[in-house]
Order: C-alpha cells, then sequence, then structure tokens
C-alpha cells in the first residue's frame, strides 16, 4: 500500500531547461553554447550536486576554460534557480495527494543552492520532507540516498513510490525497494495514480 509519494525535482516538479535560461543572459548563441558545455554540462555542476565543490570554485574553474566569457558564466550561476518555474499541473497533483492524505517528499540531485529557493516555490509547503544530494553527499541512482529518505523520516521502503524523469533513477528507486514510476507529464501521472487507485 502506497503511504508516501516521493519526487525528483527538475522536469517533474520544477521544468529545468538551461538552453532557453541562457537565452535570458545572451543572444550572442556561440557564448550561450559554451557556457552551456562548460558549465552546466560540466563536471563542476555534477561535483555541485555531490556537494564536492563551492560555487566559488567551481565558478573559478569553469572559468579558466573560457576566460573571454567569465561575466557570464559568474552571471549564469547566479540567476540559473531563478528560471525554475513549476511543470503544468504538478502543484495541482501535489495538492490533491496532500489532501488525500499522502506524505510527500522530495529527493533531488541538486546543489546546496537549494535552500535558497525552496520557500519561494509554493508547492513545497506541502512537502514533509527533502532529501538533497548536495547536503547528504549521496547521489541518485546510488540506492543508498533512497535509505537515506526512508530512514530519515521513519518510512517503509515498500510503502513509497518515486517519480523521475530518469528511467536510471527509477531503477536505483526500485533496486532500494521501493516502487517507482517514470514521469512522463502531470496527465499520465494523474491517469496512473488513478489506475493504481492512489487518486
Amino acid at each position: 500500500m502506497i503511504k508516501n509519494v516521493v519526487f525528483d525535482m527538475g522536469n517533474v516538479l520544477l521544468s529545468y531547461t538551461p538552453q532557453d535560461y541562457m537565452k535570458t543572459i545572451t543572444q550572442d548563441e556561440v557564448i550561450a553554447q559554451a557556457v552551456l558545455k562548460e558549465l552546466f554540462n560540466s563536471k563542476e555542476w555534477e561535483e555541485l550536486d555531490a556537494g564536492t565543490i563551492s560555487e566559488e570554485d567551481a565558478v573559478k574553474q569553469v572559468s579558466a576554460r573560457i576566460p573571454q566569457y567569465a561575466s557570464y558564466v559568474q552571471k549564469s550561476m547566479d540567476n540559473w534557480h531563478s528560471d525554475l518555474t513549476p511543470m503544468e499541473g504538478m502543484p495541482e497533483i501535489v495538492k490533491r495527494l496532500k489532501e488525500k492524505g499522502f506524505r510527500i517528499y522530495l529527493l533531488s540531485n541538486t546543489s546546496i543552492r537549494f535552500f535558497q529557493y525552496r520557500d519561494k516555490v509554493e508547492m513545497f509547503h506541502c512537502f514533509d520532507g527533502f532529501i538533497i544530494s548536495a547536503k547528504e553527499r549521496l547521489v541518485k541512482p546510488d540506492t543508498a540516498i533512497f535509505d537515506c529518505l526512508c530512514s530519515r523520516y521513519d518510512l517503509k521502503n515498500s510503502e513509497c513510490i518515486f517519480i523521475d524523469d530518469l528511467q536510471v533513477n527509477i531503477d536505483g528507486a526500485i533496486k532500494a525497494g521501493l516502487n517507482g514510476h517514470l514521469f512522463q507529464s502531470a496527465q499520465e501521472l494523474s491517469d496512473y495514480f488513478e489506475s493504481n487507485h492512489i487518486f
């Protein structure tokens, strides 16, 4: 029996599209592509999610590779979270789950910056807990991050369902004893919940 619904964040609850975000930083496609490659698709970005590097050091290392665009690297780092907007239909699903008495959790590979914007996201006020990779020094799909969630909040793994947009992370959750469902859209998720008597 499912009692706890655990959500990934990026492109499940909140839209995360660095390509679109870079259009708000610069209209120069060469600069945009350089920053996308060297910052958002870099080992430093992965290290930020893992909690093994500071934002300051990440900016320094990335800027050293593209010194001519250093100011754009800094600006992109400073403001990227401002582009996170709710995925269509997801605030309504979260509200409905809460009204039906489910406990709701976030489990996300993201940087420590999460705690700067968490309170500004209205649907997060419905959540019962948050597991953030950078804080825990654990990343999906490692089963340890799912065990951390269940231990921290005293949950039974089998009573949790994890919703993520990447199959590899769903596989990690299932390996840890949770149920899992691959996110495709709010409508598909709502239909899934209906057919499985969660709604």
